[in-house]
């Protein structure tokens, strides 16, 4: 009987690169399995990240341990010297939206069902990049209870997706039902994907319900970290 190969599975992948929503930004990388091994092989990998990445939903891994940190992904039967290529989705999972830097992910490593592994792999994840995003708000000259919003992308770089963050007064609400409110009240968000090229302006009306007069109300993108510019705010007075 031939020797079982000590590494008989080896990986590949490609950095991360995060993108989509600024607070909670994610990617799928590509892994390879391989089978370098003479025999057939039933083959998977761990998957070890650092705690402010998560997985996103899989349903090639599973959960080790009780960390949060570890997965044990496939396996796959594996002819000698064949592969498999899986999509493993990366989600940030820190508190605080971070931009424009480039950290250790994680670890992938081969595994067999009778514990051999191969050489593990590491792998970099590079967060969403600062940019600048300027903001116009505008009460429509035709109803005094609504707002023009727009929102112009003049960096360097397509941006996936912004939010609005509207502050309301005592008294003061945001009708259109794109606006999502804090459980205190206090505020709403707008979130927008539709994607921004380089030069491109978002435009979209806002409603408000303002009873008592005309009120100052207060506008700014989110998250403010992202933005290099200073006129991401504006304050108009509503109603």
């Amino acid at each position: 009987m031939a020797a079982l190969d000590p590494e008989p599975i080896s990986m590949k992948l490609t950095d991360v690169v995060l993108a989509g929503d600024p607070r909670r930004p994610s990617a799928v990388t590509k892994v390879t399995v391989t089978n370098d091994s003479t025999q057939a092989e039933r083959a998977g990998f761990t998957l070890s990240l650092v705690p402010n990445l998560t997985l996103g939903s899989s349903t090639d891994c599973a959960p080790t341990g009780d960390t949060g940190h570890k997965w044990t992904c496939g396996g796959w039967d594996l002819a000698p010297g064949k592969s498999v290529t899986v999509g493993v989705p990366i989600v940030a999972a820190q508190p605080e939206a971070v931009f424009g830097i480039k950290i250790y992910a994680g670890t992938v490593q081969g595994i067999t069902p009778d514990g051999r592994t191969g050489l593990p792999q590491d792998f970099a994840a590079t967060y969403p990049a600062k940019t600048t995003l300027k903001l116009t708000v505008v009460r429509d000259p035709l109803d005094p209870q609504s707002v023009q919003v727009k929102a112009t992308n003049a960096g360097s770089i397509p941006l996936d997706a912004y939010s609005l963050i509207v502050l309301t007064p005592t008294g003061v609400k945001v009708t259109s039902t794109a606006c999502k409110p804090s459980d205190d009240g206090q505020w709403c968000e707008v979130y927008r994907n539709t994607g921004l090229a380089q030069g491109a302006t978002d435009s979209f009306q806002l409603h408000l319900s303002v009873p008592t007069g005309p009120r100052d109300v207060k506008f700014y993108l989110a998250p403010t970290a992202r933005y290099t510019n200073t006129d991401t705010t504006a304050l108009v007075s509503v109603g």
